[in-house]
């Protein structure tokens, strides 16, 4: 095989991982800074019994410590390779991780539902949860917050709603 061939290959596959890791319209890949994490899902009450969905779960760290609390832990995520990287570092931890875009998902069975999008969709996902979550589902949004939801409680960046 012809070196200049072999070298193109590698940049373009390069390229595609790279593509892949930052994809993403509604938010681009900012990990969560976990110092407060494990407080706010203790708060929502992530625990053993509870169903937990981060939309947007980037590389995985909110799921799984949620999963860590013994809440049933899912994330959906746009990126495969960040879909497959999340599932590689929980291999030991009761969580599953989805490729797919989170407003085409029914969220109807969640319990406690984090997100950490920018303002176009939180706006875009704010009418979908209030009609879809059942009574008494927590929402949790980090930094960009719902335009016309009320939260319940405001804790540095995080603001938590309740349907």
């Amino acid at each position: 095989m012809d070196l200049t061939l072999l070298i193109s290959a590698g940049v373009l596959l390069g390229c595609f991982l790279a593509l892949s890791w930052f994809a993403g319209s509604d938010a681009p890949f900012v990990p969560t800074k976990m110092g407060s994490i494990k407080k706010i899902l203790k708060m929502a009450e992530a625990k053993k019994g509870k169903k937990f969905y981060e939309l947007g779960s980037g590389d995985g760290r909110v799921v799984i410590e949620a999963a860590k609390l013994g809440a049933d832990a899912y994330g959906i995520e746009q990126s495969w390779i960040r879909v497959l990287y999340s599932k590689w570092k929980s291999s030991r931890q009761n969580c599953q991780f989805y490729h797919g875009d989170i407003f085409k998902r029914n969220y109807k069975d969640a319990d406690i539902i984090y997100t950490f999008l920018l303002h176009k969709g939180v706006a875009k996902l704010e009418e979908k949860l209030k009609t879809e979550l059942k009574k008494g589902s927590i929402v949790i949004t980090q930094t960009y917050h719902f335009p016309n939801w009320k939260p319940y409680k405001k804790i540095g960046d995080f603001w938590l709603y309740r349907s």
